[in-house]
């Protein structure tokens, strides 16, 4: 029952990084970066390239899963957790190049005591980055923890030869809860998926 639910996460991460991928479009490559520091422009393409290959890769990962390969757990959480500290490191280091960008230092420089600042569109791309990678990293996050407790339970291999005296549960994953899940069970295409056959189109 792993495998409907490592899918969900799958959609869940790549829309994500396709958000993700846009504000950075939008707010970066469609501008000149001329102006910048080559150490900002470079930071500027680091993320491109971490954005487009965390989204290939899991898109990739998801057409894997759809044609009935088998899911390595140990390979979901090195995945995942990479993902997660990335995504977060990029979040951080966006916030750190946003405070020490020049067009704060002028909107900081502003002396208006009780008026509102106007907020330069560069920052705006950067604060809307930043938010983006940080919820995309604890998608990864959540994705990692739930395939290390599946790893750890050994619920994926265990899942057919169950004692009546083994000392753990093993984990039982749900698709939105257990109402969507058990009425999800009900198809014959969801019981497919789920043993990991091939789905026919």
């Amino acid at each position: 029952m792993v495998r409907p639910v490592i899918f969900m996460f799958y959609t869940v991460e790549s829309m994500l990084s396709m958000l993700l991928m846009y504000f950075h479009i939008r707010g970066f490559l469609t501008q000149p970066l001329d102006f910048l520091p080559i150490w900002k422009q470079i930071n500027h393409y680091f993320y491109s390239a971490s954005f487009y290959l965390f989204t290939v890769i899991t898109l990739c990962s998801s057409i894997n899963i759809c044609t009935g390969h088998n899911v390595s757990i140990s390979e979901e959480v090195i995945r995942a957790l990479s993902g997660f500290i990335l995504h977060t490191v990029i979040s951080l280091m966006t916030l750190e190049n946003a405070e020490r960008d020049f067009h704060m230092m002028y909107i900081m420089s502003l002396k208006n005591v009780g008026v509102e600042k106007p907020v330069h569109p560069f920052i705006e791309y950067m604060r809307a980055q930043a938010i983006c990678a940080l919820i995309t990293g604890v998608a990864y996050l959540l994705h990692a923890i739930l395939a290390i407790d599946v790893l750890l339970s050994g619920s994926e291999s265990d899942e057919d030869n169950l004692d009546d005296d083994a000392d753990y549960a093993p984990v039982r994953l749900y698709i939105f809860g257990e109402m969507i899940q058990s009425r999800l069970e009900k198809y014959e295409w969801f019981n497919e998926f789920s043993r990991g056959q091939q789905m026919p189109i």
